[in-house]
């Protein structure tokens, strides 16, 4: 049976940042102080998810059995480090929204979260699996179990555009290709206007080293980032975007992942790389920008990095059976109409990709084309329980290339030691 590994942690968007404080030892241990009070309902979820689909769902949860819902909302690694040391003291929230697909077989290998089989056997309403996509179960899935349940399903790699800023530089059409993404970002830039931005968080690199057919990892082989000439060839682009063609400024280091998404809602950068997730703080934030959404850049391949969070039980929360309800309640297809249509998020039910509202839109035409590329997965790596300590090795490599410009073969080579010699 399919798992998760640490290739699939990248490629899903739970990136190096995420799961940095995840391994032994990276955050203190934090007592419990009390005990929660039994009418109060903790979620942990994204501050990026903070939706008003979900806010509605949730506070009708809390009047329906009358509990103080205590909704809490993080950056992704601040989630994880509480989440951690949660789990340490015993004191856990009663729901967490999952980073990515992955993390939840990871807890759940480690006991700290539930699988949701038996659930989802008794309540055929919710329809899981069979209403979800493959793709979105399957990587949530080891030795037959289900740690997590799909909430969003989605696609990193997408091209973001500023149709003005590309039109007065004399492009009617997005860049198709690394060649064409490089001479419209030349010709962008100028004054304070960057042609692209590239992201400090480094699930971000995953879609560019995937367009040159690069593995993340093997762990069967103990390789990773292969083919060396590939992962080479797509690191050093990156860099070069920044330091020789000076069409993309140096990322800052940061736990926040939307640092692009806010310089090209600034009309500070034409164009970059992300996916769904940032369609709704344009709209919304910046609804002046011509906003353009373009299927993924090909490099030797077109390609993508599935992406998509999930919602997972911890082992220790005070009534699972009360926790599934929510799930079932948030993941519902009207709540994902509902979280699409205000945020442009895309979801993993069949019945939501075959609503009228869904096939008609054109930007989510465009994000299930890049879901028809996602690159395959490598399914070993959350199995072996070093997929955090990897990840944070990443993490340090890709700011040595990215941000630090340190030499890009060294960079790979040393990540690839240690990586290694950490299986």
């Amino acid at each position: 049976m399919p798992s998760y590994n640490r290739r699939s942690f990248l490629q899903l968007g739970l990136g190096v940042t995420v799961l940095g404080a995840v391994g032994a030892g990276c955050s203190p241990a934090t007592p419990a102080s009390r005990k929660q009070d039994s009418r109060t309902f903790t979620i942990y979820w994204n501050a990026g998810h903070g939706y008003q689909a979900y806010k509605e769902v949730i506070d009708q949860f809390g009047k329906d059995h009358d509990l103080q819902m205590n909704w809490q909302k993080f950056q992704w690694p601040d989630l994880t480090t509480k989440l951690t040391a949660d789990f340490r003291s015993g004191n856990v929230p009663d729901l967490v929204e999952e980073v990515s697909a992955g993390t939840g077989t990871q807890y759940g290998l480690a006991g700290n979260v539930l699988a949701l089989d038996e659930f989802a056997a008794a309540d055929k309403e919710f329809g899981f699996p069979g209403d979800f996509l493959d793709q979105a179960v399957v990587a949530r899935q080891y030795e037959g179990k289900t740690y997590s349940i799909p909430l969003h399903l989605t696609a990193n790699g997408l091209l973001f555009y500023n149709k003005e800023l590309l039109s007065a530089a004399g492009f009617e059409k997005p860049p198709a290709t690394w060649d064409e993404f490089l001479e419209v970002a030349r010709a962008t830039t100028k004054d304070k206007v960057s042609g692209c931005a590239l992201n400090s968080d480094p699930s971000y690199a995953a879609p560019y080293y995937n367009q040159q057919k690069v593995d993340f990892s093997d762990v069967g082989a103990k390789q990773f980032m292969t083919p060396a000439d590939g992962a080479l060839k797509a690191m050093q682009w990156m860099q070069d975007l920044i330091y020789t063609h000076k069409v993309s400024p140096a990322p800052v280091a940061t736990t926040d992942y939307s640092g692009p998404q806010k310089l090209f809602s600034a009309k500070r950068a034409a164009m970059f790389v992300s996916g769904p997730w940032d369609i709704g703080p344009i709209r919304q934030g910046s609804p002046d920008i011509d906003l353009g959404l373009a299927v993924p850049l090909t490099g030797a391949v077109q390609s993508a990095a599935m992406a998509g969070a999930g919602l997972m039980i911890p082992a220790k929360a005070k009534d699972p059976k009360l926790s599934w309800e929510l799930i079932t309640k948030l993941a519902a297809v009207k709540v994902e109409l509902a979280a699409t249509k205000e945020a442009g998020m895309s979801m993993p039910r069949k019945s939501w990709a075959s609503d009228p509202a869904v096939a008609a839109d054109p930007n989510l035409a465009t994000i299930a084309k890049a879901l028809a590329v996602v690159a395959e997965n490598d399914v070993a790596l959350s199995a072996s329980g070093k997929a955090a300590q990897i990840n944070e090795l990443w993490k340090k490599s890709y700011q040595q290339m990215i941000i630090q410009h340190a030499p890009v073969g060294p960079a790979l080579d040393d990540f690839r030691k240690q990586a290694g010699a950490a299986l």
